[in-house]
């Protein structure tokens, strides 16, 4: 037969396999979601990055000045006063 301080401590030990047990599989829940937290926040960091970069660009495309290079460039239109040349290809 098992003295009192042998059932103590079996007693202890049970109680410790118990809450190692219980314990563990969230303990190996907190490490994979604090792996996925730090994983999202590299994440954020770069889509922040490319947010301020694409805003910079919209608001470039936006611009009066470069809406007036497209009109230009693209559309062939001028000024008020302005005169449009066109080049001539010389035939032979």
């Amino acid at each position: 037969m098992i003295n009192k301080k042998g059932f103590r401590l079996l007693l202890a030990l049970l109680i410790s396999l118990c809450l190692i047990i219980t314990i563990m599989p969230r303990v190996k829940t907190i490490m994979e979601l604090s792996s996925r937290k730090q994983g999202l926040e590299e994440q954020k960091v770069i889509l922040v990055e490319k947010h301020e970069l694409l805003t910079i660009q919209l608001e470039e495309a936006n611009s009066m000045e470069n809406i007036e290079r497209i009109a230009r460039e693209q559309l062939g239109m001028v000024k008020e006063g302005e005169q449009m040349l066109i080049p001539v290809i010389p035939t032979k």
